[in-house]
């Protein structure tokens, strides 16, 4: 968390932690200034954005962004503005707005309180933050410097330690870290590189300049979101952007990606990488789903993986797989229960074995998260010296910690001026800044630091620079940092992303946090030379090199695709019966209604209804008031709780989707994103009859197109299999059971009835284009049941169901293929036919037949395939 401007003119506070857990116009060195009109000084108008942005007010005593003088914007703001075209307030608000509505589209989101709620949708701010190539040439070496100095004092702290020998680093400081791990201690990674990725926050002081306020080294968050807002914020000025001579990202991500695959420990082919992610409630799950599609590594949780011979594998439906290297998104404590944090449940037993036997790529390494603490931030000025003989680029604000009692007491009276951090992560779980205490307060806390004054770190306030955000229709000034990130190339140096994640404060304008209503910006990085195009694929594909292999496909992927399928298909069954139901109660037919026994035991079984006490699956379902019928299925509609109504299966769709959509498309995502958006929330008053309906309309109308994506979309592997044998599975049960209800029911022969049958299956056009006439019996049935050309029947349903279990790696499943070919052969027999159309008890049982391979079916994917992801993961707690 990062303070930002002080309260009532007080100097600002500096930062600890922020997200954790996305040549053509002009030289700017050469531009002329602006004249204070509303043109720039080459005569050329500058459009109604530059006034704005001149009277846009920034706070004294802070470095402002925008201004080289009072209204008079910096060289590049003034191009900017220029090139932003007649962008005035209103297209200023609509832009912002519009990007607020992509994000959420797109499922773009920061989980602040994992799983209490609804994920917040990630917030991005329309003005980019803009560094000068001026402010880049100074900054870049910095960056790099500092990733060299971080590595050659990790390899010292778990190799021969001659800096805490020499005095150059506290022993305590290093040794009373949790984050120091002994079982670490000797061991040299694969790659010889202990820190792959790092990431360092950057805040400017009130003279302009760059201070490295903290260092992200276990598993630095935030280049997904960086890469989010670049391709977000460039469509919006895309003739800026280009004139500008933005600097690209993927150079970044090309560097991390080719240094990953080419140390990890391969013996032959291609290594497998997999990004390691604590799962959907994870606060930046979308970076770690939306990093994974853009490097191509497989997402996995730690249940995924299992340790065997100090070799690492992916459980996967065809068998256990080699993994060579792992990007991780867990800390440091949470990877393996066996040696590092035995409560916990997300990571790999064995992990730390099987990267210490170097086996696997792990980035970054072990015990990398001491070299987080604020304490080692005074000492870096030295060891730079010593470690690689060069003065220190960038510095870090000054700080102090423990001392002698008259140093202390002196530090302390100005504690209104200094900020409090935690000498170790665990310590505290936030800073505390001074400048925001009361008198007694900064009493209490002082005593404190006095009992323990080696657990805390006293530092300088920085007052943060601050840009433009647009907030409540107007510009406003907010502070903001910069979090800049650099990857080891591997040959021994780093490489900056030229970009970064900037964060700006919320209307707590002390933090910048994403905690506490912080949102972020796209950082244009300038450059003095035309930029080259990049792309993240490698060079030009040979013929022999084409491959046509599967995607590898998880034990858990293939659970969650598979009731991704179930949800999807039921949510839309539930739907349809719903509607068809609501849409012919002003008919006045009873045969529609809560009187009639079939229409009231079908939805019993999809759960719209509830079910009497006295009822016993042989008693007649007992008839409804229309007053209460409608009421129960309008609340069943809005009801997100009660299980297998409309609400609680969109959930679950959702729910499911969010944690596989490394797999699904983007426009499936903001296709099930509007899905979910359109449902009433919890607590919400059930819709009225006409609401109900549109609603539904639009439900159906989402829920078909995300069927339609996937059918276009997705490769035909094993996932896409899966997905397809739980639709294929809620549609048999679908049909079957409700083909039985009115089979049995005395009004089977009513026209209305059974037209309302073949709504329910979505199957009535095809009957009218067939027969031009009333439903009948035998028609109905026959093209529900028998027809293996209708995809909405029985037959359809079946016919894939064999397919897909035929091209299974078991490829019989336990007999179920048989058990499959059975009921085709029944199926297809004169006999039952003759039963059908009769509506004798054979062609009931064959209905409870089918009902039953379906649930098989169901159980033998589950038994043999699927991970059981619900279950503890690992029994490691005593």
């Amino acid at each position: 968390q990062t303070p930002s401007a002080p309260p009532h003119g007080a100097p600002a506070p500096t930062n600890m932690s922020g997200v954790r857990g996305r040549g053509l116009i002009c030289d700017n060195r050469h531009m002329r200034e602006p004249s204070a009109g509303g043109e720039s000084s080459d005569g050329q108008a500058a459009g109604p954005l530059a006034g704005l942005l001149r009277r846009c007010q920034m706070p004294p005593a802070h470095f402002d962004e925008l201004h080289a003088s009072p209204g008079t914007l910096r060289d590049e703001w003034e191009v900017f503005a220029r090139l932003a075209g007649e962008m005035g307030p209103a297209q200023l608000g609509a832009a912002q707005a519009t990007i607020e509505r992509q994000l959420q589209d797109n499922g773009v989101t920061y989980n602040v309180h994992a799983g209490s709620g609804p994920p917040r949708p990630w917030s991005l701010h329309v003005l980019p933050h803009i560094v000068p190539a001026r402010d880049w040439e100074r900054l870049q070496p910095g960056l790099e410097q500092r990733a060299r100095l971080l590595e050659a004092v990790a390899a010292d702290i778990y190799g021969p330690q001659r800096l805490l020998a020499s005095g150059h680093l506290p022993p305590a400081l290093i040794f009373n870290d949790p984050g120091f791990l002994r079982a670490c201690h000797g061991v040299r990674p694969v790659s010889g590189t202990r820190l792959l990725v790092l990431a360092f926050d950057l805040a400017r002081s009130p003279k302009g300049e760059w201070t490295v306020v903290s260092a992200r080294t276990q598993a630095p968050s935030g280049a997904g979101y960086a890469l989010e807002n670049r391709l977000t914020v460039s469509r919006v000025f895309s003739d800026a952007f280009r004139d500008q001579r933005v600097r690209r990202l993927a150079p970044y991500f090309h560097t991390l990606r080719e240094t990953l695959l080419d140390h990890a420990p391969c013996p032959s082919g291609r290594p497998h990488i997999v990004l390691l992610t604590a799962g959907r409630f994870n606060e930046t799950y979308f970076e770690h789903a939306y990093l994974s599609q853009y490097l191509g590594f497989t997402l996995v949780e730690g249940a995924d993986l299992t340790v065997r011979d100090d070799r690492v594998f992916l459980k996967t439906v065809s068998g256990l797989r080699p993994v060579h290297g792992i990007l991780r998104r867990l800390d440091d404590s949470y990877c393996d229960p066996l040696e590092l944090r035995a409560d916990s449940t997300l990571g790999v037993p064995g992990l730390v074995q099987a990267w210490r036997a170097g086996h696997v790529l792990v980035a970054n390494a072990f015990g990398s998260g001491v070299l987080e603490s604020p304490g080692l931030n005074r000492h870096l000025p030295g060891l730079c010296r010593e470690l690689l003989g060069e003065e220190l680029l960038i510095p870090s604000p000054g700080a102090w910690t423990g001392g002698t009692p008259a140093e202390l007491d002196a530090r302390l009276a100005r504690l209104d001026q200094l900020v409090i951090k935690p000498l170790h992560a665990a310590s505290m779980p936030d800073v505390i800044i001074g400048a925001t205490l009361d008198a007694d307060a900064r009493r209490t806390w002082a005593a404190r630091i006095r009992a323990t004054p080696d657990d805390f770190v006293l530092e300088e306030y920085l007052p943060l620079s601050h840009v433009p955000v647009w907030r409540e229709g107007d510009l406003q000034a907010s502070g903001m940092m910069m979090r800049a990130f650099v990857v080891a190339d591997g040959r021994g140096g780093y490489q900056a992303m030229a970009g970064g994640l900037t964060r700006v404060a919320g209307r707590d304008r002390l933090i910048v946090s994403g905690h506490r209503g912080g949102g972020s910006k796209d950082t244009w990085v300038l450059s003095t030379t035309p930029v080259e195009r990049f792309s993240l694929l490698r060079g030009r594909i040979q013929p022999a090199a084409i491959a046509r292999s599967d995607r590898v496909v998880s034990s858990r992927s293939a659970e969650h695709l598979f009731w991704l399928g179930r949800y999807a298909e039921r949510s839309e069954n539930t739907a349809r019966l719903l509607r068809a139901v609501l849409a012919r109660l002003d008919q006045g037919d009873p045969v529609i209604s809560g009187a009639s026994a079939p229409v009231v035991a079908i939805c019993q079984q999809a759960g719209l209804l509830p079910h009497a006490e006295d009822e016993t699956p042989e008693t007649p379902p007992r008839e409804w008031g229309a007053r209460d019928f409608v009421r129960t299925l309008l609340r069943g509609l809005a009801d997100a709780e009660g299980m297998r109504s409309v609400g609680w299966n969109v959930a679950q769709t959702a729910a499911v989707a969010s944690t596989v959509r490394d797999r699904l498309s983007g426009d499936n995502t903001r296709v099930l994103n509007q899905l979910t958006g359109a449902m009433p929330r919890r607590g919400a008053r059930p819709p009225t009859l006409s609401g109900a309906l549109d609603l539904l309309d639009r439900v159906i109308l989402w829920l078909v197109a995300a069927g339609g994506l996937e059918m276009a979309h997705m490769t035909r592997d094993d996932g896409w299999r899966f997905m397809s044998l739980g639709r294929h599975i809620e549609r048999v049960l679908h049909v079957t059971t409700t083909t039985r209800c009115v089979a049995g029911a005395h009004a089977v022969g009513d026209p209305a009835l059974l037209e309302w049958l073949l709504d329910l299956s979505d199957s009535i056009i095809t009957y009218r284009a067939r027969y031009m006439g009333r439903a009948e019996w035998a028609p109905v049935v026959d093209l529900l049941i028998f027809d293996d050309r209708n995809p909405r029947s029985s037959a359809f349903q079946m016919a894939k169901l064999a397919k897909h279990v035929r091209l299974l790696p078991d490829a019989n499943l336990g007999g179920l293929s048989d058990e499959l070919n059975e009921l085709s052969a029944r199926r297809n027999s004169e006999a039952l036919r003759s039963a059908a159309f009769e509506r004798t008890p054979p062609f009931r049982e064959f209905l409870a037949a089918c009902e039953r391979t379906a649930l098989d079916a169901s159980d033998a994917l589950t038994l043999r395939y699927f991970s059981h992801v619900y279950e503890p993961a690992h029994a490691t707690l005593l």
